[in-house]
């Protein structure tokens, strides 16, 4: 799942040529409900930007700036429809020490080596949540910080779709960006970017012999893993991955067996390689689908009832700062 040497060696790549849907030369489809498209910086500078679109959502965006050597992410915006409270979310991200003013959290530089030395990025973080009572967006203090870190690395992989690509197109190699914010080493992410149509793919996975023991459960193999249960049934040896399956708690039926992979953190080196079991896989959960359709998206915020006209650059300074 982390192999690095099959595809390419150790060769630097640029990583706009996987973030950005550059086959889609006349801008007319998206994939997987991905849509990026160059914008504008919405804090006001003439910084080159490009807006990612996700589940075909015009309100469900994220904003990366581009200097010289960077890519950044400055906002991760979901706003669903009605008044969903915690649902609807805005973070803007400041990197301690990034290029450009009031940079965005390095989410990787612009030229990596797949299998090299990754990405330590040191940022500051402004989280809101809408409150339906007051239609108002509230400072989030336990999603904010002044000092947050996450470690990013690109290896070379082969996604495993199969039967599930309905997009027409050939998408390996990929590049999977392993992304480790939780610095227990208890829980990180990856995301797979196949050259020139962008993000293909996306996995949740948690560390084993971490997880949470379910309440009331006498068998001592069901746990806690992201918002559902799994069913873990131990090794016979520490050389052999557990066999873990999804768990439905209210028919006491097992469900998919899902896929356990050996991984060292970055965060806790000591512990050498754990086992991690991957929860959430998108190419497990439905066809990657090709649509011609163009999303867009929008930076003003009309369901703020007190500030008419309010755009994300209305959003309170708390950690992050204004455009320099």
């Amino acid at each position: 799942m982390f192999a690095s040497t099959a595809h390419g060696g150790d060769e630097s790549v640029d990583m706009l040529d996987f973030l950005l849907q550059r086959d889609d030369a006349d801008m007319s489809w998206t994939l997987g409900g991905i849509d990026v498209r160059p914008g504008r910086d919405p804090d006001g500078n003439c910084v080159q930007t490009f807006i990612l679109n996700k589940w075909s959502n015009r309100d469900c965006y994220e904003v990366f700036k581009v200097t010289d050597s960077q890519i950044q992410l400055r906002y991760e915006v979901v706003r669903m429809a009605g008044d969903a409270g915690t649902d609807n979310w805005i973070r803007r991200f400041e990197e301690l020490d990034g290029e450009g003013p009031a940079p965005g959290a390095v989410w990787v530089k612009r030229h990596m080596t797949p299998g090299g030395e990754g990405v330590l990025s040191r940022f500051r973080q402004d989280h809101f949540i809408f409150d339906p009572a007051t239609r108002s967006y509230t400072f989030y203090d336990r999603g904010s910080g002044r000092a947050m870190q996450t470690h990013q690395s690109i290896v070379w992989a082969e996604n495993n779709w199969r039967e599930n690509n309905h997009s027409g197109f050939e998408l390996n190699p990929c590049l999977r960006l392993i992304s480790q914010w939780q610095t227990d080493g208890m829980i990180f992410e990856t995301y797979d970017y196949a050259r020139g149509k962008g993000l293909i793919s996306w996995r949740w996975l948690e560390r084993i012999s971490t997880l949470t023991p379910m309440s009331g459960d006498e068998s001592g193999n069901i746990f806690h893993c992201e918002l559902g249960f799994v069913h873990v049934e131990p090794a016979a040896s520490e050389d052999r991955p557990p066999v873990v399956h999804q768990y439905d708690p209210q028919s006491r039926h097992l469900g998919r067996r899902l896929a356990v992979v050996p991984f060292k953190s970055y965060w806790r080196p000591e512990l050498g390689e754990q086992w991690y079991v991957v929860y959430r896989d998108l190419s497990r959960e439905g066809p990657l689908v090709k649509k011609r359709e163009r999303i867009g998206h929008e930076f003003s915020l009309p369901e703020w009832k007190d500030k008419p006209g309010a755009t994300l650059r209305d959003l309170p300074y708390v950690n992050t700062h204004p455009p320099r």
